[in-house]
């Protein structure tokens, strides 16, 4: 498989700092995303222990698990609609740092499957605003603070314990300096510029697993699933999966009614719809629906329990 630069995702910054021969349980932003060239189970390693530090606004971490859709994906293969002669159009939402959505772009390449892939996320881009070289934060365009870089440690934004006074007073740190700095790009919302300010160096940082760059086939987009739409997506794919968003847990039926018919909007006459939730014990639960065109939602196949808002969608 051809794996190059792809042109839809920014590049991985060059964030200058001495990285450490052996990679940290607590790993800083740069130690992750600098130049630093890691072997594949070292950057994976550093991945999950990243993310799993990062929270998002919503109280959520951008972490998942290596291998967890495995059987999903082999169950939803057969399912797939056939477009001889054309790319097979998906699109995965709501992949957090993409390793599950670079799991399945390589699992259907390797099933000799012929494809171009959409991931989105609420969160993509960031930006990396430092106070000198030892302390740095992780922001995403409404400044909110995702993650610290303390003194060569990675932390979350806030911490319990003794630790949560010094996470306190370094989020107030940089609360100042943002206001001292407001006007920069950065801190406008446009993350992914990079910028100098009387106290703040920025630099852009995209919150995706570095294999995703990797494939030519797979792009990714910022997409809000309670924003507006986006134009290009109506009608626009054969595939379309929505894995650990459309549950109760996150959402309460009306709102998963909303999302579901902007989802079912995206899809193709015939497209293939999967909505998966993966329990706390690892058993993903999931339904695959076909959606006929000019009608609802019809089930093809379920795995485990099926998806626990079946019924919802089946009202479509």
């Amino acid at each position: 498989m051809r794996r190059t630069n792809n042109p839809s995702i920014a590049h991985f910054p060059i964030l200058g700092q001495r990285t450490p021969d052996a990679p940290s349980s607590r790993p800083t932003t740069r130690q992750v995303f600098g130049t630093h060239v890691w072997s594949p189970a070292d950057q994976e390693y550093l991945e999950r222990k990243f993310f799993d530090r990062v929270v998002l606004p919503n109280g959520t971490l951008k972490t998942t698990n290596a291998r967890r859709l495995d059987d999903l994906n082999r169950t939803v293969l057969p399912h797939l609609p056939r477009t001889p002669g054309r790319a097979l159009k998906v699109m995965d939402v709501s992949i957090s740092s993409g390793v599950s959505t670079l799991e399945w772009h390589d699992y259907l390449s390797e099933n000799g499957i012929r494809l171009e892939m959409v991931g989105t996320d609420l969160t993509v881009y960031t930006s990396l605003i430092s106070v000198g070289p030892q302390l740095a934060a992780l922001i995403d365009r409404d400044r909110n603070i995702l993650h610290l870089d303390i003194f060569g440690r990675g932390v979350p934004p806030s911490s319990r314990g003794l630790s949560s006074f010094a996470a306190g007073m370094i989020r107030m740190l940089f609360q100042a300096a943002m206001m001292i700095d407001a006007k920069l790009p950065p801190l406008q919302g446009r993350v992914r510029e990079a910028a100098q300010g009387r106290v703040l160096k920025c630099e852009p940082v995209t919150l995706l697993s570095r294999g995703v760059s990797e494939r030519e086939t797979l792009k990714v987009f910022e997409d809000d699933l309670l924003g507006e739409e986006r134009p290009e997506f109506k009608n626009a794919f054969h595939v379309l999966r929505a894995a650990n968003i459309l549950n109760y847990a996150y959402f309460p039926g009306e709102v998963l009614v909303c999302i579901a018919k902007k989802l079912r909007m995206r899809l193709k006459p015939n497209g293939v719809l999967i909505v998966c939730r993966t329990t706390q014990e690892g058993k993903n639960n999931a339904t695959i629906f076909e959606a006929p065109a000019g009608a609802g939602l019809r089930v093809l196949s379920r795995l485990g329990e099926g998806s626990e808002i079946e019924d919802l969608l089946l009202g479509l």
